[in-house]
């Protein structure tokens, strides 16, 4: 497949300024949406892969403006965003956690999403899971277009396509480690006897066999983290999110945990997308993307994982 390699940012910007053209008034004649040509001329994109679903209207606007525009070969992302916006509105203030955020994760990635604290990384995170809406954009998953999902619908394809890790572990504290495990699966319809064998195999997969019917209070840190992995993936997920996973992990542990990421990435193909403070997290990422008031400063940084 093909993606569209835009010209910089700056010289759609400057060329329809030149023009004398309001963004609105180019977004009336092109026929796309305002938003989607400010994320074309937003610094963000600046020498990166437009998404394949962007060609068209790339294509479109640079030709509007006078532009030509060059095809690179490059895989589609399973995720891919495009002028994503999302804030929130006190009684005083709007914050724009996410402002025109463009950026594409291919198929097996593990990234690291990283920047201080309140830059908006979670608020990536949740948006492009679809456990938070946006204000405005596009979010494909696969192709599929989350954003414009009812809201049963981004549920059951989360359920399904998605795993999810947290900081705090957000165990069952009175089911055990196999029951924790299994309850995505019986939720979901799957039957008392295929969920149970599922769980099994997948607590012995991150080496917790021996540990399945303790219950939390009963497991060190790693462990109870261990079982989060593990219910993350008993659905076979192509994409899984994590969020600080690290966080509440002493630094020994927290390498025993990263190195089972590792692993997972390497063995079954699974993208991996993780937000976190760690630069040892990010060391150990295919790729980093840095983020500031809810921006993208950089998603191209390359990081190679220690063997």
């Amino acid at each position: 497949m093909e993606t569209t390699k835009t010209p910089a940012g700056r010289h759609l910007a400057d060329a329809r300024r030149n023009r004398n053209v309001s963004l609105q008034q180019a977004a009336k004649d092109t026929g796309t949406p305002a938003g989607l040509l400010e994320a074309f001329e937003g610094s963000q994109l600046n020498g990166s892969a437009v998404p394949e679903y962007a060609q068209e209207a790339l294509e479109r606007y640079a030709g509007y403006l006078g532009i030509g525009s060059e095809r690179a070969p490059a895989e589609r992302g399973i995720v891919e965003a495009v002028g994503v916006r999302r804030s929130y509105r006190t009684e005083e203030i709007t914050v724009n956690a996410l402002d025109r955020v463009t950026l594409s994760i291919g198929k097996g990635e593990l990234v690291a999403v990283m920047g201080p604290s309140g830059c908006g990384k979670t608020t990536l995170l949740n948006t492009l899971s679809g456990l938070d809406s946006i204000d405005e954009g596009e979010i494909f998953i696969a192709g599929e277009p989350l954003h414009a999902m009812s809201d049963a619908r981004r549920t059951d394809y989360r359920a399904h396509f998605m795993g999810f890790i947290f900081q705090s572990f957000n165990l069952m504290p009175v089911l055990s480690a196999v029951e924790n495990v299994e309850l995505p699966l019986l939720v979901g319809g799957t039957g008392v006897k295929k969920a149970r064998d599922r769980a099994l195999e997948v607590l012995e997969g991150v080496r917790l066999a021996d540990r399945a019917h303790h219950r939390p209070n009963q497991l060190s840190g790693g462990q109870q983290q261990r079982v989060a992995i593990a219910r993350a993936l008993v659905n076979q997920p192509a994409i899984v999110w994590a969020d600080e996973p690290t966080g509440n992990l002493d630094s020994d542990t927290s390498r025993e945990v990263l190195d089972l990421i590792l692993d997972l990435n390497k063995n079954n193909g699974q993208t991996f997308v993780i937000v976190t403070h760690d630069p040892g997290v990010g060391a150990l990422a295919n790729r980093i993307i840095k983020m500031r008031d809810g921006k993208i400063l950089d998603a191209s940084i390359d990081s190679a994982p220690s063997s």
